[in-house]
């Protein structure tokens, strides 16, 4: 008995040891909360992107090039790591992502801190006094020069933009091993194979909810002022100087990345028991289903193929190559792959600012509606699918068919989009081009001796219908502080006028969402279909480089130019862009809706219509195509007719 007690201890420690132990559901709960975060994230930055053109002077051109920098620093990184990350401890990999998104998150939001909630010419209508000054009908004010409040406002503008543009491309880079390193990590270590697509199918799934989550992030975050606390007076959460606190969700998400790095550190670099490299591994895999003369690393040691593994690999890669390009029906599906991204890169990007436009709804309910779409409707809708393809296993032909029936509901769905809409507001004595503050004001005689012209800030006062650029163009000769409402216009027979601008009821937003929901909804079911002709189009040995090329093409020529290129249509659209400075363009305050909303809609279904004509290229091509699984079919029907033709007995009938 007195041996007892030493003996027992150890194994209460032993066991207590293991339950605390790293596994891979640990591993999988920890990814799925920084995907989590990632997927709120991309989200969010759409859902804010109004409020950094209005703080930074961006347009929309400038706004989608910003975007498009998360996937260039993404697209080079996943191709580096695909290299270099064979045989590496993965899990650190995956922390270190995890912390440079921390301070990606960080550099997002230093802006803020350097160059504050608002910008030098706009600070000044955060106090009253000077509010009233600026705007008010003064006959006796005093033309100043603002060359330089101009040089201060270009320089604030050039230097938060650039900082941006690095927040987002470290952002991009950072993201790499979440959806590469991360599913190799759980399929690598996983004991029970047969585990490997539903956990992976986990992580896959929190891609496409995760925005969810940033679209309502963004929509509580932008009814708070940048400021949080001190809010003026004089503004509010309708009016079109109003800029949420945009920063807050980026120091939101850079801490919650930081508290993901602890767990992922305390992982080894393998969980099985046996330690063997996923280079080892895939070697003997590929031994078993091809001869040596396909593959001539395996004639050299494994010390010399540890060394050679990028060399060895990029050669590989480079013998595999021609062999893709010329499978039409792997290049068609690509390519049709390629346009069909513009529905996520272009539409759903800017589809929030479209609202916000088109309708006259603040930022966060336009974020809502945006969620509503994008999410509830293509995100549910592709799972669904997916889970349909995966029921019912149809043919890849049969699932090109679904595709493009699908497909083209999407094309039609647009052509809805482009006749829904609401009239955009008009500005008494407006000018169609950039604005010019002396033919402004010469033609409102109202207003005439008010000396207006440096009055460059857009705050739109509304009377009868009739809209003015501000409450100096209407004649505003008094400012009611309890009330917030301004008096003794001229233009409004020297009565009161209503802030911001006025405009034509409008429900059409209810149907917009409706259809776009709907036709979005059942044109995404079959997406899926993409994935699977590009896997089921090329052999087992040449998927992974198979996909890797689709995903850099699909980047590439899809998701980097996307928002550059819809960002520029829609600029060509604006009416007044907010910019009292020469050389700073400024953002747009008023758009021209019908043309927005053709030019926005039209060139989606653009696009969607090239996907369908790809996808219709990719089925004919392949009726004279033969999928490798039926070549395996085939091989394997051969073999049983020759077992049955050297037996004792032949079976005559072959069905």
């Amino acid at each position: 008995m007195q041996y007892e007690t030493p003996i027992l201890l150890p194994r209460k420690r032993q066991l207590s040891r293991k339950k605390i132990a790293p596994s891979v559901e640990c591993f999988l709960v920890t990814m799925l909360f920084v995907i989590a975060v990632q997927g709120t994230y991309l989200a969010y930055v759409v859902g804010i992107l109004t409020n950094l053109e209005r703080r930074f002077g961006i347009s929309s051109k400038k706004s989608g090039s910003l975007l498009s920098f998360y996937d260039i620093g993404h697209t080079v990184s996943v191709v580096l790591i695909g290299f270099l990350a064979n045989d590496k401890h993965l899990p650190r990999i995956t922390a270190t992502g995890v912390l440079l998104s921390a301070v990606s998150m960080f550099v997002l939001a230093l802006p803020m801190l350097l160059f504050g909630a608002e910008s030098s010419d706009e600070a000044s209508l955060s106090h009253e006094h000077e509010y009233i000054l600026r705007n008010i009908c003064d006959p006796a004010r005093v033309i100043n020069s603002a060359e330089k409040n101009c040089e201060l406002q270009e320089k604030e503008h050039f230097w938060a933009f650039c900082i941006l543009i690095i927040g987002q491309i470290l952002a991009g880079i950072a993201a790499a091993p979440f959806n590469t390193v991360a599913y190799v990590y759980v399929d690598n270590n996983l004991e029970d194979k047969t585990k490997s697509p539903f956990y992976l199918s986990l992580l896959s799934s929190m891609y496409a909810f995760a925005p969810a989550f940033g679209f309502a992030l963004s929509a509580v975050i932008t009814r708070l002022y940048s400021t949080i606390f001190d809010v003026p007076s004089n503004v509010s959460v309708n009016n079109d100087e109003w800029i949420g606190a945009w920063w807050l969700g980026f120091v939101i998400f850079g801490l919650f990345y930081l508290a993901a790095i602890v767990p992922l550190l305390f992982f080894p670099k393998n969980l099985l028991k046996h330690d063997s490299s996923s280079f080892e591994m895939q070697q003997l895999r590929n031994k078993c289903s091809h001869d040596h003369d396909d593959h001539q690393l395996s004639l050299f040691g494994y010390d010399e193929r540890l060394k050679e593994t990028f060399c060895g690999q990029l050669k590989a890669a480079v013998i595999e190559f021609p062999g893709l390009v010329k499978n039409r029906v792997f290049i068609s599906m690509i390519i049709g792959w390629m346009f069909g991204s513009y529905l996520t890169s272009g539409y759903c990007t800017y589809l929030p600012k479209y609202i916000e436009t088109q309708f006259g709804h603040s930022a966060s309910v336009a974020d809502t509606y945006a969620g509503i779409v994008s999410i509830g409707s293509i995100a549910v809708s592709t799972a669904l699918g997916g889970y349909l393809l995966t029921k019912f296993n149809p043919s890849p032909r049969k699932a090109l068919l679904f595709l493009i029936a699908t497909w083209f509901i999407i094309v039609i769905t647009y052509l809805v989009g482009a006749i829904v809409g609401c009239n955009a507001p008009q500005v008494k004595e407006l000018l169609i081009a950039a604005i010019n503050q002396e033919k402004f004001i010469d033609k409102l005689e109202c207003s005439f001796e008010c000396q207006c012209t440096q009055v460059d800030f857009f705050n739109p006062v509304n009377h009868h219908a009739r809209n003015y650029f501000s409450p100096c163009h209407a004649g505003c000769r008094e400012y009611n502080s309890h009330l917030q409402k301004w008096d003794l216009c001229l233009c409004a027979d020297n009565g009161p006028v209503e802030t911001g601008l006025y405009t034509d009821e409008c429900n059409a937003i209810f149907i917009y969402i409706a259809s776009m929901f709907m036709g979005l909804f059942l044109g995404n079911l079959f997406f899926m279909t993409t994935m699977m002709i590009v896997l089921r189009s090329v052999y087992d040995d040449e998927k992974v480089l198979a996909l890797s090329f689709a995903s850099c093409t699909t980047n590439i020529m899809g998701f980097i130019p996307g928002p550059i290129i819809f960002g520029w249509i829609i600029d060509e659209d604006c009416l007044l862009w907010h910019s009292k400075c020469p050389h700073d363009h400024g953002n747009c305050v008023i758009y021209d809706n019908k043309a927005f909303r053709q030019s926005f809609h039209l060139t989606s279904a653009g696009f969607q219509f090239l996907a369908v004509i790809s996808v219709v290229i990719c089925y004919i091509f392949s009726r004279k195509f033969t999928f490798p699984e039926e070549e395996r079919k085939e091989e394997m029907y051969d073999e049983y007719v020759e077992k049955q033709a050297d037996g004792s007995y032949v079976v005559q009938t072959i069905s």
